[in-house]
């Protein structure tokens, strides 16, 4: 039974021809779209959703307050662990979302906003270009924060177009956890 299948589909006649032009089809159709969102996005890998860089710095906003904390401060490896979990998650789509002066100022003095700083610029994989950031802004509570959105930057800057993550459960649970929201 075997042999016979495999004389149809590859022994020669016209269903052969058929068959091998639609697997030829769809092959290039395939390569196409990877090689397409590949260029776009700069990342060849950029249907992988793991991340494992860990931020060598947490600032939390909270309250008016900003608290800095470094590796052996307390709290810090909850964070850090949390915001890696969050964005090894994955991106669930480009958000064209920007982070204009006046919202940054009210993410830092009025709501629970989380900014992760990394030693060296990182990857984050996603079907679009997301740039090589050294820094992270991920609001938890106030503007934006329904939307699992992270701000990425570097130089004191952040960039328009944030992605939206799958989810920031572990960071906002962290958060939580460690008392900065109530």
């Amino acid at each position: 039974m075997l042999k016979q299948i495999k004389a149809v589909l590859w022994g020669g006649g016209p269903l052969t021809n058929l068959f091998r032009s639609a697997v030829v089809l769809v092959t290039l159709l395939l390569a196409a779209i990877y090689c397409s969102t590949a260029s776009f996005a700069k990342d060849p890998w950029w249907f992988k959703s793991d991340f494992a860089d860990r931020p060598n710095r947490v600032v939390v906003y909270h309250d008016g307050q900003r608290t800095e904390l470094q590796s052996g401060d307390a709290g810090f490896n909850e964070l850090a662990d949390a915001v890696t979990a969050s964005l090894a998650g994955g991106v669930l789509r480009q958000s064209d979302a920007g982070l204009s002066d006046v919202s940054r100022q009210e993410a830092y003095a009025r709501y629970v906003t989380v900014e992760a700083f990394f030693a060296q610029p990182v990857t984050l994989h996603a079907g679009f270009y997301t740039g090589h950031p050294t820094q992270m802004l991920f609001p938890i509570t106030g503007r934006h924060s329904d939307f699992s959105i992270v701000f990425l930057g570097s130089d004191g800057e952040y960039w328009v177009n944030a992605p939206a993550l799958k989810t920031t459960e572990p960071l906002r649970q962290a958060v939580k956890e460690l008392g900065y929201v109530k």
